[in-house]
C-alpha cells in the first residue's frame, strides 16, 4: 500500500520550478506575459478639488493679530462719523453761555450757546445740559424784559389817558392808588381833581378807595365816622414809614349822590402844603 496521500492533478498554467522534491509545493512566479506601464508622477501639490479655506473679508495672515478687522469697536467712529461722546471734555462754550446766562448777558449767551450745541457733537464733548440751560435762562430774561416794557408802555398810555403826566383834571370816583392830586381846597364842592405826577409838586397822593356799605342814607356823621376808620387803617398799610408831618383826608359821597355813588377816596397830605415824591419814601 502507498502510505501517501492522493498528490491534487497538476496544473497546467503553473511555471516550473527548481525544488527537486516532487512533493514541495511550487513558488509562484511574477507573470511576465504583460509589460507594466508607467503611472503618473506622484506631486505634493495640493489636489486640484480642495477649496481654499474661509477667510474673513479684510484678512492677512501675514498682518499682527491686533489689526485683524474683526469687528469694529462699538465706540469707535465710523469714516467720516464723530467722535465718541465725553472724549473731547467739556464745552468752554457752553459753560460761558451758562455763565453770561445767569448774569443777563443774553446775546453772548445765546450765541455761546449755539455755537456749543454744533461743536459738541462734532468734537465728542460734554456740556450740552449746560449750553441748554444758558439759552433757557437767556429766553427768561428776555421774556422779563418784554414783559417790563409792555406793563410800562401800558401803564404811560394810562396815565396819559387819564391826564396823568399832563396836568389834566379826573373824576373824584375815577382816582386810584398811587394819583397825585392838587387843589384839595375845592374837593369837597367839585367832581373832578386836577391829577398830576408824584414827582411834580402836589398837594396829596391817593393811597386807598373803597365803597360804603349799601343801604339808605346812614347821615352824615355815620359817613364820616366809617370813612375816618377805614382810611386811617388803609394809610397804615399803605405807607408804614410815613413822615411824620403826614396826614389823613378822605373825600365822602354826600346825601345827593348817595343813591349812586358810595365810593371813599383816602388822600395823604403834608402839614407843610406843597410836597413831592410819594409818601412812602
Amino acid at each position: 500500500m502507498n502510505d501517501h496521500p492522493p498528490r491534487p492533478p497538476a496544473d497546467p498554467t503553473a511555471a516550473p520550478h527548481s525544488n527537486t522534491d516532487p512533493l514541495a509545493p511550487a513558488v509562484p512566479q511574477p507573470a511576465t506575459d504583460w509589460p507594466a506601464e508607467p503611472g503618473p508622477a506622484w506631486s505634493p501639490q495640493a489636489p486640484a478639488f480642495a477649496a481654499a479655506p474661509h477667510q474673513h473679508p479684510g484678512y492677512s495672515p501675514d498682518a499682527p493679530w491686533s489689526t485683524q478687522p474683526y469687528g469694529a469697536h462699538p465706540y469707535s467712529p465710523a469714516p467720516g462719523g464723530y467722535p465718541p461722546p465725553g472724549t473731547g471734555g467739556t464745552s468752554g462754550f457752553a459753560i460761558a453761555s451758562l455763565i453770561f446766562g445767569i448774569f443777563g448777558g443774553v446775546l453772548l449767551s445765546v450765541i455761546f450757546g449755539i455755537v456749543a450745541l454744533v461743536q459738541i457733537r462734532k468734537r465728542g464733548q460734554t456740556g450740552r445740559g449746560l449750553a441748554i440751560a444758558g439759552l433757557t435762562l437767556s429766553g427768561c430774561w428776555v421774556l422779563a424784559i418784554l414783559v417790563g416794557v409792555t406793563a410800562g408802555v401800558l401803564s404811560d398810555r394810562n396815565e396819559s389817558a387819564r391826564g396823568l403826566t399832563g396836568g389834566g383834571t379826573v373824576s373824584v370816583t375815577e382816582l386810584e392808588a398811587g394819583d397825585c392830586v392838587t387843589d384839595l381846597q375845592t374837593a369837597l364842592s367839585v367832581e373832578e381833581l386836577p391829577v398830576t405826577s408824584c414827582g411834580l409838586p402836589h398837594e396829596g397822593e391817593v393811597y386807598a378807595t373803597f365803597d360804603l356799605p349799601a343801604g339808605p342814607w346812614p347821615g352824615d356823621s355815620v359817613v364820616q365816622e366809617q370813612a375816618e376808620q377805614r382810611c386811617d387803617a388803609e394809610f397804615k398799610t399803605y405807607a408804614p414809614e410815613a413822615p411824620a408831618t403826614a396826614q389823613v383826608l378822605y373825600l365822602h359821597p354826600l346825601r345827593q349822590s348817595w343813591s349812586r355813588d358810595r365810593g371813599v377816596t383816602c388822600v395823604a397830605t403834608d402839614k407843610r402844603g406843597t410836597t413831592t415824591g410819594s409818601v412812602r419814601n
